[in-house]
C-alpha cells in the first residue's frame, strides 16, 4: 500500500531519477516510437538505472520515484496541450 508521505518523498530521495523520468515522458511525446507509454517508460528506466548498485529497497524507491515523475509530467503536457489547443481556436 502507498502512503502518501511515501508519494511526497520519494523524489527528495533520488532527484536525478525523477529529473529521468520526467525527461522520459517528454521523449515519448516528441518520439514516433510505437512503444506504449508504460514500455517507453519501463525502458527508459531499465536505462536510467544503467550500471547502478542499488540495494533491492532502493531499486524499488527509484522505480516508483520514476513512474511518479513520469506520470506527472504525462499529465503535465497533457494539461498545457489542451491549453494550448483551447486557446488557439
Amino acid at each position: 500500500m502507498h502512503t502518501y508521505a511515501h508519494d511526497c518523498a520519494a523524489p527528495f530521495r533520488f532527484p536525478s531519477t525523477a529529473r529521468a523520468g520526467r525527461h522520459a515522458a517528454r521523449l515519448w511525446f516528441q518520439s514516433d516510437t510505437k512503444l506504449t507509454a508504460a514500455q517507453f517508460r519501463d525502458l527508459s528506466f531499465r536505462d536510467h538505472c544503467g550500471d547502478r548498485v542499488d540495494t533491492p529497497a532502493e531499486r524499488k524507491v527509484r522505480l516508483h520515484t520514476f513512474r511518479l515523475a513520469f506520470a506527472e509530467a504525462v499529465g503535465n503536457i497533457v494539461v498545457e496541450e489542451g491549453r494550448f489547443r483551447a486557446t488557439a481556436s
